[in-house]
């Protein structure tokens, strides 16, 4: 049971909230941004408001005083908020400052401690770990979910050793759930914990605690080790460590997979092919989407683990593209030249076993 009593949501206002805007604030600054629909949707829930009339800034950096704000104003969506009953104490806030009351909140809920004793740092950027630990404090403090297990879940980031020893728990919970994901690198991913969140980068993390707070993930499973063995048992395991040829090969499919999604994405082309043609490359795009999340959660995307995991849908899309019609296979055949140059797409439909398409 959730600790949502005195202000619980109803489940018909929950699935208001949760549902995309009709009509949110337009801002001239997010249109085609990554970030655009996290935006568009914590605005219309209040949780941000626009740095200029018709501006946003989504690129950034979100500092601490920024932060605590836009929690406290997402612990009042969720009717969970109780005013401060005394100042934040510390000597670099001021009554007067927007972020006083939130500090104050923060400070006596548990979610910050300040960067001393006497300071809060309400201009020093949040970083990545530091925003961890301020959601992992306020799932604890209004949820009564149990988060052992989340906790407890390591990560397989290749910079694991820079996280603070302070946020280790928390970034492997906000991990686990689903809350934050790595930073694609070459050979892995990375946490990159002291890294400035973006103004962005915070609307997707908050529409994303959100739906937490309304109901908790399945644990997820613990991420395969290269060459699709889960790990686990005694002795070093042949192989389990790539080469670095094969480290250079996952980075580079990493590469083409973001270019053929992001393409996929912006098509204008698709909507005008048959439905039977947008059907076929929906399977082979919904691999590669779920690729790339798996590789965010530490996941190595070697040619084994790729070829096994998405056994059965290459075998169905293999099986839709050999009933297309000869238009309907000129029609693919456009839609896959508009996804990425052909050196990217070979690559890709090889490391898939699907060079037909290609």
């Amino acid at each position: 049971m959730k600790r949502f009593t005195c202000g619980l949501l109803t489940a018909a206002l929950t699935a208001g909230l949760l549902a995309m805007p009709a009509a949110a604030k337009d801002f001239s600054d997010i249109q085609g941004h990554w970030g655009q629909s996290a935006i568009q949707q914590v605005t219309d829930w209040g949780l941000f408001s626009g740095t200029g009339e018709d501006t946003f800034s989504p690129d950034v950096t979100m500092t601490r005083g920024m932060f605590v704000t836009v929690m406290a104003q997402t612990a009042r969506m969720l009717q969970v908020y109780q005013e401060p009953t005394q100042d934040a104490g510390f000597e670099d806030v001021a009554d007067a400052d927007y972020y006083a009351v939130a500090a104050a909140w923060a400070k006596e809920n548990g979610l910050v401690a300040g960067v001393d004793a006497t300071h809060f740092g309400p201009n020093t950027p949040i970083s990545r770990e530091q925003m961890c630990v301020i959601m992992g404090q306020f799932l604890k403090k209004f949820t009564d979910y149990d988060l052992t297990a989340y906790q407890e879940r390591e990560n397989t980031f290749l910079d694991k050793a820079k996280i603070a020893d302070y946020a280790k728990e928390s970034v492997n919970l906000c991990v686990s759930l689903g809350l934050v994901s790595g930073v694609s690198v070459s050979g892995g991913v990375e946490f990159q914990p002291q890294m400035p969140a973006t103004r962005a980068a915070v609307a997707v993390v908050l529409g994303h605690l959100v739906a937490v707070t309304e109901e908790l993930p399945e644990l997820p499973a613990e991420p395969e080790q290269p060459g699709g063995g889960a790990g686990g048992g005694t002795g070093e395991v042949p192989g389990d460590e790539p080469t670095e040829e094969e480290k250079a090969d996952e980075a580079k499919v990493a590469e083409y997979l973001e270019i053929m999604l992001d393409s996929y994405r912006n098509s204008a082309y698709l909507p005008t092919t048959d439905q039977v043609v947008q059907d076929t490359m929906k399977i082979l795009m919904d691999c590669i989407e779920d690729a790339l999340v798996q590789r965010d959660k530490g996941q190595f995307l070697d040619r084994a683990y790729i070829q096994d995991r998405y056994a059965s849908e290459i075998d169905e899309l293999q099986e839709a593209y050999d009933s297309l019609t000869k238009d309907q296979l000129n029609q693919i055949n456009n839609v896959v030249v508009r996804l990425a140059e052909s050196e990217q797409i070979y690559f890709v439909m090889e490391y898939f076993g699907v060079e037909s398409l290609a």
